[in-house]
């Protein structure tokens, strides 16, 4: 009696190696019926191992086995030229979208460039206004206080007026009666003094 003895792996890929196309059978030996024909490079899944033999699935689904001699780690030299192609034809075409977008935010670096300086014209010519303005603030409020003591000078002033006004009414009142005194007292006096004037001519006039 013959023993079989197999080990089950984990599934791993594995590449045909550089040969003719190999037969794909469903058992162990070559009188087993050929399932499949698979051909230099192409990739499989092996799912288990037995002596020189490996059980393998195709990546079109077909499973069965195939002499582990054929099989490879190594990805064959023509797919790893294809990969690197095609990875340098990805590099190349990233290092294009990096440019791109490079030169995309260059032109927004420039914009922004152009805005920050335009803020900043702005910004100091508002602060040039506000200043202005403070300026023109602090005259308003010492205009504002001037204005407030010249009102209160004007009030003491029309104040002053007022006294001086009933002062000077008051003299011109007191003057006015002084000369009507005087004036009076003239014309008594004159009277007096014809009324004497008279008498001393009668007098003169009876000694005669």
């Amino acid at each position: 009696m013959l023993l079989a003895f197999s080990t089950v792996a984990a599934a791993q890929t594995r590449y045909i190696k550089p040969t003719a196309e190999i037969p794909m059978r469903s058992g162990q030996g070559r009188d087993y019926k050929i399932l499949a024909i698979v051909a230099d490079g192409d990739a499989v899944t092996m799912l288990e191992e037995d002596d020189a033999w490996a059980k393998v699935v195709t990546e079109g689904g077909i499973d069965g086995w195939i002499l582990k001699r054929y099989l490879s780690k190594e990805e064959p030299l023509e797919s790893l030229v294809t990969t690197l192609k095609d990875k340098n034809k990805e590099m190349l075409q990233q290092i294009e979208d990096l440019r791109e977008r490079n030169e995309e935010l260059q032109t927004s670096n420039n914009a922004l460039k152009e805005t920050l300086a335009n803020n900043r014209e702005q910004l100091d010519s508002a602060a040039a206004k506000y200043n202005e303005l403070v300026n023109e603030t602090a005259d308003v409020i010492s205009i504002k206080k001037n204005l407030t003591k010249s009102r209160q000078e004007l009030t003491r002033l029309q104040q002053q007026l007022g006294s001086v006004t009933s002062e000077n009414k008051r003299l011109k009142a007191s003057r006015n009666i002084k000369w009507f005194l005087a004036g009076g007292g003239t014309l008594i006096a004159g009277c007096i003094i014809g009324a004497l004037t008279r008498k001393s001519k009668k007098r003169r006039s009876s000694l005669y």
